[in-house]
């Protein structure tokens, strides 16, 4: 077996070289990597935190970004898998559908199939919910365990969805996350699938998003599936970021069942519950997420950033900024800390981060690309990217003119870090950038593309649209 030694400035993992002791990346002290233990309260996740600059200047406050990578297995380790018939926990599982006129015919008739696709996924004792919405909001199917009588009452209900009017879509989701609350079990979704933009009811996106955000508090998770090209992304994607869950943009009617029942798995299939990172940080440095998906709160010299739950065979890339008060030159400041989580087995895990450290120069000898980690600072620069798209979005949303004016001029962040990176490739993503954003508000199918691609970024969502749906 080899023996692999991690950088305790960058982070990065690597071969023990031959000769000097040093990172082959920034030439940071290395040590030998400590193996975890295999014993039952050991954790399973594959850890790695990064820093993107590892030098900066003495006497001034600077900000350096990390990048926290947590990847699950394909399956838990057995000892960790649930201990029911089907090796995970009892699910809630509430669909919320748009049935408004303009989901007449095709996507209708899709979101129906993906219904009963789902009683495949779900077992015996799960519970499920139906609820609709256009101008009237119905609960279709009260929270029901699933059981051979129930999966008949599920079709008879199916049988008489009809689409017709408005889109009440706060009331829905509402409605949907009060029946979520009946039943609940280990795991909980809400579903919620639309074509359209909500135009009756509650409309402001800060509180359909605060409505969702309320839901992850009560332990949902708050997912969205948006239909062609009429519906509003800005606020299908603050629904699910606020919910903890993920957002995906369908394009064609017949990837319905492909989404619903993958969605569906994810939840079905977790890896780790209420996970969280709790970062150990130098005196007076702030930490802060760049997605309003995993919140924090800083609290005696630790961060505390809220992940929620992660689905099995993910990789999951977060990104923070770190500020870090003005210090003298030499001074080091290393940041450790640990991701925690449940199994689902309902054991509570840990598994360590390793530490980075930034190394103060005296501010004569420092150049801004000191110290820089070329490929972490890349996939930084693709997170910030992702982030000022969602951004833009959200503005977009009251005043695409507007929105536009106002993305573009926080575009400063972005310059500045893409100049203090140097490469071809960062100047090429600004460029797209900046053409990308005339383009959101010009075209609807390019601004949902765009805010799909940056969710994805953020949350690391599957792409269900290859997969054959009778495979649920």
């Amino acid at each position: 077996m080899k023996n692999l030694m991690r950088c305790l400035y960058c982070g990065l993992l690597q071969d023990e070289p031959a000769g000097v002791k040093e990172c082959q990346r920034c030439g940071g002290e290395l040590a030998f990597e400590t193996q975890k233990p295999s014993s039952l309260g050991g954790g399973y996740l594959m850890t790695q935190m990064e820093l993107d600059q590892v030098k900066a200047p003495a006497g001034q406050t600077v900000d350096r970004y990390l990048l926290v990578t947590l990847k699950t297995p394909a399956q838990v380790p057995p000892e960790q898998a649930a201990p029911t018939t089907s090796g995970r926990p009892p699910l809630s599982f509430t669909a919320v559908l748009d049935v408004s006129g303009s989901m007449q015919g095709e996507k209708l008739a899709q979101a129906k199939e993906a219904i009963r696709l789902a009683l495949r996924i779900l077992r015996e004792g799960d519970v499920l919910s139906l609820v609709t919405f256009s101008d009237q909001i119905r609960c279709v199917l009260e929270p029901t365990e699933v059981t051979a009588q129930a999966r008949k009452t599920v079709e008879s209900a199916l049988q008489e969805i009809m689409a017709t009017g408005m889109t009440a879509l706060d009331g829905g989701l509402a409605l949907g996350i009060e029946k979520a609350l009946v039943m609940k079990r280990t795991n909980n979704l809400v579903l919620l699938l639309s074509d359209g933009q909500a135009n009756v009811g509650e409309t402001d996106l800060e509180k359909v998003g605060q409505r969702s955000q309320r839901g992850r508090q009560e332990g949902l998770t708050i997912s969205t599936l948006g239909v062609g090209l009429d519906y509003n992304e800005a606020l299908m994607a603050e629904i699910a970021i606020q919910g903890g869950g993920r957002f995906y943009h369908i394009q064609n009617a017949l990837q319905i069942s492909a989404y619903l029942s993958g969605e569906l798995g994810e939840i079905a299939n977790l890896a780790a519950r209420g996970a969280r990172l709790s970062l150990n940080l130098p005196p007076g440095a702030v930490l802060v997420p760049l997605s309003a998906a995993y919140p924090s709160e800083m609290s005696d010299g630790q961060a505390i950033v809220q992940v929620g739950d992660i689905p099995c065979d993910v990789e999951l890339e977060i990104p923070l900024r770190l500020t870090l008060f003005a210090q003298k030159a030499d001074a080091r400041l290393s940041i450790t800390g640990e991701v925690s989580y449940q199994s689902p087995a309902g054991n509570m895990l840990s598994d360590a981060l390793n530490r980075v450290t930034v190394r103060f120069m005296a501010a004569g000898e420092f150049i801004p690309k000191e110290g820089i980690i070329v490929p972490t600072a890349e996939r930084v620069f693709r997170h910030l990217r992702a982030a000022h798209v969602l951004t833009a979005a959200r503005r977009m949303t009251s005043s695409p003119k507007a929105g536009i004016q106002e993305a573009r001029i926080g575009m400063e962040t972005l310059r500045e870090y893409a100049a203090r990176l140097g490469t071809a490739s960062a100047q090429e993503m600004l460029l797209e950038l900046d053409n990308d954003l005339g383009a959101m508000a010009a075209s609807p199918a390019h601004a949902k593309q765009q805010v799909a691609a940056a969710f994805r970024m953020q949350r690391s969502t599957k792409d269900f649209g290859q997969k054959d749906k009778s495979q649920g």
